[in-house]
Formats: C-alpha cells, sequence, structure tokens
C-alpha cells in the first residue's frame, strides 16, 4: 500500500532523471535551414558517440557536419543543454561590422562565411588539468572550421596580442599564427623581457575594420572585446613562448620552454593561397603529437578534424636520443633481471 502511495512521485522522479538526460544532449541554432531557423525543435544535435563528424566517442569534443547556403551574414549559438538556459555565443552587441550594437542577443557572427564545403561545429567539455592549456568558463569552450576561411573572398591573418609584446596590438611585435594542421594554428616567439605568473594573451585578426578576437571565452567582434588569457608559466628573457589555437574547439594554448622545441613546423596545409604557413623549425616532424594526429576521417572537407587527442603540443620524443638508442638500456636492463630467474627455474 505504501509503494502505492508512492507510486506517482517516484514516476515523477523517474521522469525529472529521465528529462534531465535528454537535455544534456547539445544543439546548435542558427539562422539557417541547416541550423533549424532558430527552431529549437529543428535545431540539430551535436554528438559524442564517434559517429560522423564525431571523431571519439566520449572524449568530452561534440561534434556536428552541416552543409550551409551561402548568406552575406551567418549566425548561431551553441546550447550545452540543448535549451536556451544556457547560450554560448558571442561576447558583447558587436554586430560585426563596426557597430557596438545591432547583435542584441551575442549571437556568434560570420561575415560572407565560406561554404564551398562543409562545415563542422564543436563543443569541447573537458575539464584539462594541462596548466598550459586556457581554462574555459565552465569547461565549455566552441568554436567552428569556418572562421578561418571566412569571409569566404577574403584571408583572415591571425596574430597572437599580448604581455610579452613592447606595443599594444597587432603590430611587429604580434605574432602572426600558420597553419599546424585543418583548423589548428601555432606561433612561436622568444621572449624579450621576463613576465611573471599570470600574463596574458589572446587572438587578433588583422582587419581594416571590424576585427574579430578570440579567448578563453570564445569570439569578439570589433569594438567589443574578448577576454584574455591568463597563463601560470612564468617567463624569463629568452625562453620560447609556442602559442598553439585550435579554431574549431575554441581551446588555447601556451607552452614556455629554455630552449627552442624541435621538430614544431606546419603540415603544408594552407588557410588559403595568399597565407602560406612559415616553417618554425625547419623539421618534419610534429610536435603536436604522434603522426595519427594528423589523420582525417576521409571526408571530402579540407577541415576534417585530426583524429584525437587534440589540441597542443605533447612533447613526447626522445630529448637527443634517437628511438632505437632509449630503447636499448631498457632491454639490457630486461636481459639482466631475467637471467637470475632462468637459473633457478632450470636448478629445480
Amino acid at each position: 500500500m505504501r509503494w502505492r502511495s508512492l507510486g506517482p512521485y517516484v514516476a515523477f522522479l523517474v521522469g525529472i532523471v529521465g528529462e534531465g538526460r535528454s537535455l544534456a544532449q547539445p544543439k546548435i541554432c542558427g539562422n539557417q535551414a541547416a541550423l533549424g531557423n532558430w527552431n529549437l525543435a529543428e535545431c540539430p544535435q551535436l554528438r559524442d558517440d564517434g559517429l560522423g563528424a564525431d571523431e571519439s566517442a566520449g572524449d568530452g569534443i561534440y561534434s556536428v557536419e552541416l552543409t550551409l547556403t551561402a548568406a552575406s551574414l551567418l549566425e548561431y549559438k551553441v546550447l550545452p543543454l540543448g535549451t536556451w538556459a544556457v547560450a554560448l555565443g558571442q561576447q558583447g552587441t558587436c554586430d560585426g561590422s563596426g557597430s557596438p550594437t545591432g547583435n542584441d542577443t551575442a549571437n556568434v557572427r560570420v561575415t560572407r562565411p565560406d561554404v564551398s564545403r562543409a562545415a563542422r561545429f564543436y563543443l569541447d567539455t573537458r575539464t584539462l588539468s594541462d596548466p598550459s592549456y586556457a581554462t574555459a568558463p565552465g569547461n565549455r569552450s566552441f568554436g567552428d572550421t569556418l572562421m578561418v576561411r571566412s569571409p569566404a573572398d577574403a584571408c583572415p591573418r591571425w596574430f597572437v596580442v599580448g604581455d610579452f609584446q613592447n606595443l599594444v596590438g597587432v603590430n611587429g611585435t604580434a605574432v602572426e599564427l600558420s597553419v599546424l594542421r585543418p583548423g589548428v594554428l601555432v606561433g612561436r616567439h622568444t621572449a624579450s623581457k621576463s613576465l611573471p605568473s599570470g600574463w596574458k594573451w589572446k587572438v587578433m585578426e588583422q582587419a581594416a575594420s571590424a576585427a574579430r578576437e578570440l579567448g578563453p571565452s570564445g569570439y569578439a567582434a570589433a569594438p567589443c572585446s574578448t577576454p584574455s588569457a591568463a597563463m601560470s608559466s612564468s617567463v624569463s628573457v629568452g625562453d620560447t613562448i609556442y602559442f598553439v589555437v585550435d579554431t574549431r574547439t575554441g581551446r588555447l594554448q601556451a607552452l614556455v620552454s629554455s630552449a627552442p622545441l624541435d621538430g614544431f613546423s606546419p603540415d603544408g596545409t594552407v588557410l588559403c593561397p595568399s597565407a602560406a604557413p612559415v616553417d618554425m623549425a625547419g623539421s618534419a616532424l610534429d610536435l603536436a603529437g604522434s603522426s595519427a594526429d594528423l589523420a582525417t576521417d576521409g571526408s571530402t572537407s579540407a577541415d576534417a578534424g585530426p583524429a584525437r587527442p587534440l589540441p597542443g603540443i605533447h612533447c613526447d620524443c626522445q630529448m637527443g636520443r634517437s628511438p632505437r638508442e632509449g630503447r636499448f638500456p631498457s632491454l639490457m636492463m630486461l636481459l639482466l633481471l631475467t637471467i637470475p630467474f632462468l637459473r633457478r627455474r632450470r636448478a629445480r
């Protein structure tokens, strides 16, 4: 009798749990039919199931690939919970053409998006313990494959600016970013001054007007601004700072080294013909990970993302040794430890 009386309440609680699970499926909404035309019921889901555009199931990075139509302006927002309760968009209300207003709902705006190939959208929900990564608010960063190739009739140039500069802004002391692999931009700087822990940096576009910025909180369009990334590593004069920006997931990373890291070289991918990447170390190696990181899912989109792990520099190299030299001592030690054991077995 008691359980019967609790039946409606149990059903209600089960309904809440079930609803919570369904609401946790991220969505993306925007001003095109492929983005649901702002109708939540029609907005596509971003998935983390390892199928289709998603490259690895359960890694905390949700993605979707969509075919968009040509437009003068693309607008969208990412909904981490699948509802309007939490909506990730652009920083500020700037309209993307130089006016401080006109985008009251703070939608991400992409002027004249390049829709010549499919676009991918990402939501990165990982909590990264590596202090070289800038922390995204609420451990939610997002991005797309459109920003680095749009406007369609222009070639965006991106620079890192921050406390490491002798002059403020996009100028001769800023670090221009090159393509390491599709969607991942890199830059290198030799420090000319010391920086204490907490120094800041962000990414800015070089543009005649309405330049875009990228920080840990996402994009902003001038005259609006986005917060900078604060780094925990201090910098000494002569240190090398490597900047890694994954424009698809919105992740920013800065790695400080007392000596240049060998093998930091773009893979030859270009944003557009007038922006050939610069070889940053003169080596064919790729410090962003193993050669598997360069693999794509075989789609025709040049923006198809590499296999996980993503993004950034992961120094798994043998410092000053060839792989064969690095393994030899371990093999010798294994033989030395095995010989006594074999002798004991023979004695038995």
